[in-house]
């Protein structure tokens, strides 16, 4: 099985072939053809480790396309990749500007939490590790609600104050 980031450089076919794909109907809001149609995906890989569910649209289709951008997220804030302490290898080797519909955002991200894992859980450390300032970190931490929780779950648990938003 590939790991993490082997998972997150795959386009969306290849992605799909890793994952158990199930379609299931919908409760709540979205008339008589959500309630007739089985619209509904959930998506697990890694033996059910990451799951990934999407019902809001009406289309299977996009069900399906707004799921895997979800997996690609839990993937990069569920699974930690081994840092080697050389900073050279701690640093982001692409753009800091990356929006989150970019494919490379997940990968981006999960780098990111990996260097903060290392560092455990220090925004400081790791912002220097990744050769940025401890503001632009909490920046572009605070811009993914679900990286932000991520990290101040995982800060409470070693007794760390939860980050502020900027």
């Amino acid at each position: 099985m590939p790991n993490r980031n082997d998972l997150l450089d795959m386009d969306d076919d290849a992605l799909l072939c890793h994952c158990r794909q199930e379609t299931y109907r919908a409760s709540g809001p979205g008339g008589q053809h959500r309630n007739k149609t089985d619209s509904a995906v959930r998506l697990s890989i890694l033996g059910g480790l990451v799951v990934a569910q999407c019902a809001d649209h009406r289309s299977q289709h996009r069900n399906r396309k707004d799921a895997l951008a979800r997996l690609r997220s839990s993937l990069a804030i569920d699974l930690r990749m081994p840092i080697d302490a050389q900073s050279e290898t701690q640093h982001w080797h692409g753009s800091w500007a990356l929006g989150k519909k970019d494919r490379r955002y997940a990968a981006f991200l999960g780098h990111v939490l990996d260097v903060l894992s290392y560092h455990d859980w220090a925004v400081g450390l790791a912002a220097e590790a990744l050769g940025l300032s401890t503001g632009k970190l909490i920046r572009t931490l605070a811009r993914d609600p679900h990286a932000w929780a991520a990290v101040n779950q995982e800060r409470a648990k070693l007794d760390l104050i939860n980050l502020r938003r900027p």
